[in-house]
């Protein structure tokens, strides 16, 4: 199954600021499909960049001066194969290497000019997708859905707003939902939900454990979204590590001590430690992960 999706606005990805929060990021949520829109580079220097982030695919729709732009990498147990390009988006099929029915993902990338975002809606509406095809939409779509997806700004565009709203619904589309900050881009006071999550209804129902979820706005101007089973499968678990840190808690000795009381093999006593440690660390103790990404 493929687990997860991290797509972003990264507004430039020359800088090496850039390079460390997205490894971070990598790093803690292990996404097997990256889509990174807005790059702002290209050729040479987008090449190098990628090599860099360390995944073994990608594919890329080049900037254009210092617009634009969108960046696919992928893991080795996952096949994509690209449809279609566009200037706004990269239109995929992807399966895992091992097997199992395919889904297609687009990565959207709406270009700020009306005129051409509304062309590339066009353009979406003219892929044949079956009703037996999942089919998720993700990234920046510079566009809004109701009045509620943005707070500080002096104006807004209705008739705008409707047009995106005529796309989802003429294209079998729903809006995923999120979970964390409403709005995805802030310059000043403006707040704005311009990256979103869409599927269809078959993606509805085949994925119906996927949540999309607001991540922390660090470099650019944009949240992150991370598409990801809300469903942690056992095998996928980190292996045990003994933190020296649990030492310093005033209740862990006492805790610990129960284990080797019992009367079992000392295997069966290191199997239920580490089973249980791993529980009291993050019910008593508190993971130090999750809590570093919560910071």
């Amino acid at each position: 199954m493929i687990n997860s999706f991290f797509v972003w606005n990264c507004q430039g990805a020359a800088s090496s600021k850039f390079y460390r929060v997205l490894k971070s990021l990598l790093q803690g949520y292990k996404p097997d499909i990256v889509a990174l829109v807005e790059p702002r580079i290209s050729g040479a220097n987008a090449d190098r960049v990628i090599r860099r982030i360390g995944y073994p695919n990608s594919h890329r729709v080049e900037a254009t001066g210092y617009s634009g732009g969108i960046w696919l990498l992928w893991r080795a147990s996952v096949t994509l194969r690209v449809l279609i390009n566009h200037k706004q988006s990269i239109h995929t099929t992807i399966e895992e290497a091992s097997g199992g029915s395919p889904i297609l993902f687009t990565a959207i990338y709406d270009s700020p000019n009306p005129s051409l975002r509304e062309q590339l809606w066009r353009d979406l509406l003219k892929i044949q997708v079956s009703e037996a095809e999942p089919w998720l939409l993700a990234g920046d779509f510079n566009a809004t859905i109701n009045e509620g997806d943005r707070t500080g700004g002096t104006s807004w565009n209705r008739m705008g707003y409707q047009r995106f709203k005529n796309f989802i619904q003429d294209a079998g589309l729903v809006d995923l939902g999120f979970s964390g900050p409403k709005y995805t881009w802030q310059r000043g006071r403006l707040m704005v939900r311009l990256d979103r999550a869409l599927g269809n209804s078959k993606w509805l129902s085949d994925q119906a454990n996927m949540e999309v979820l607001h991540l922390p706005k660090i470099q650019s101007d944009h949240r992150p979204l991370l598409i990801k089973s809300s469903v942690m499968n056992r095998q996928d678990r980190p292996p045990f590590r003994f933190l020296a840190s649990w030492l310093l808690h005033p209740t862990f000795t006492e805790w610990s001590s129960g284990f080797w009381a019992q009367e079992h093999s000392l295997t069966e006593k290191l199997r239920r430690f580490t089973t249980e440690a791993q529980t009291w660390n993050a019910e008593v103790f508190g993971g130090i992960g999750q809590s570093k990404r919560e910071l």
